[in-house]
């Protein structure tokens, strides 16, 4: 075989080719808006679900999701395109490196490759075994089951790019070899987003507990109404408005405010983090009711149950 004939070159045109297949098939401006959007979603929903409120109700905007999501993809985008950068300027390097030291050794070649097919299938044993909790005491994290992933897809793919060095001599860029590195580059995108979204629903449970110690963060409202509202959770009180003639009958006091959206208040008791059956109440935001904000930042005493 031909040692001149790595193709250190090719590698950098296939990356390219993937790239031009991949913006075929969505640009990177939609995919990436797209999914700031939907990791925003998922931090708000799973925030909200915590607090009581299902977040089908509430109106938030484009701008409210990618501010949400901006925290949760920060180090895994950096980490993704660390391992990109590697992979454009690295890889071609030690691959043409790589061929030229094999080309002269044909055993180094087979067995170079199959220790990367072993170590590859290893990792995707690994994987599988993490995901479907094969081992009752193998459970790692998030981040480390999408290396085993990535990992495992990437040296099986390169074992098998080496078998073919060896029985066919250099290989030219083709729509075989596309399509294989395209598959991989889809495989760590997934494993990007699927660790993205486990960070989003951590940080949303987050969001929802510190709120939870930390009540005091919710600005107090007290609440005016015509008609007795029926607010009977704890640390809520009711007062009567002794004037026949005011247009609000009922005062209600020991209230914060959660979120307004959608035309709606979403008010809590101040004993709601604190009291067992406290829940996140709807009023409406249409001038049927008065709301007034207080400057209360103090922790309220409350009891421990119901």
């Amino acid at each position: 075989m031909d040692p001149s004939g790595s193709d250190g070159s090719g590698s950098g045109q296939d990356l390219a080719g993937v790239g031009r297949l991949l913006a075929q098939i969505v640009t990177p401006t939609t995919l990436i808006a797209s999914a700031l959007m939907y990791f925003g979603s998922v931090r708000l929903s799973r925030m909200y679900a915590a607090l009581g409120v299902n977040s089908s109700v509430l109106s938030f905007t484009p701008q409210d999701y990618v501010l949400r999501s901006v925290h949760v993809a920060d180090q895994p985008a950096m980490l993704f395109l660390l391992v990109l950068l590697v992979l454009i300027l690295a890889a071609p390097f030690a691959n043409d490196r790589l061929i030229r030291f094999t080309t002269w050794h044909r055993m180094a070649t087979v067995w170079t490759g199959a220790a990367l097919a072993v170590l590859g299938a290893v990792s995707i044993v690994a994987f599988l075994a993490a995901i479907f909790h094969w081992l009752k005491n193998w459970g790692p994290p998030l981040l480390v089951q999408s290396l085993l992933l990535d990992l495992g897809a990437a040296l099986l793919f390169y074992s098998t790019y080496l078998f073919t060095v060896l029985l066919t001599g250099p290989v030219v860029s083709t729509t075989g070899r596309i399509v294989q590195r395209t598959v991989l580059v889809v495989l760590i995108l997934l494993s990007f987003f699927w660790m993205v979204d486990d960070r989003a629903r951590q940080a949303g449970e987050a969001d929802a507990k510190g709120l939870k110690e930390h009540p005091e963060q919710l600005v107090g409202v007290v609440v005016y109404a015509p008609r007795r509202l029926n607010l009977e959770d704890p640390g809520i009180r009711e007062i009567p408005l002794t004037d026949p003639n005011a247009e609000f009958r009922y005062k209600y006091t020991g209230l914060r405010l959660l979120i307004e959206s959608n035309g709606q208040y979403f008010v809590v008791s101040v004993c709601w983090p604190t009291t067992a059956g406290t829940r996140a109440i709807a009023l409406p935001a249409d001038g049927s009711i008065r709301l007034e904000t207080l400057n209360d930042g103090k922790k309220q005493s409350c009891p421990k149950g119901r």
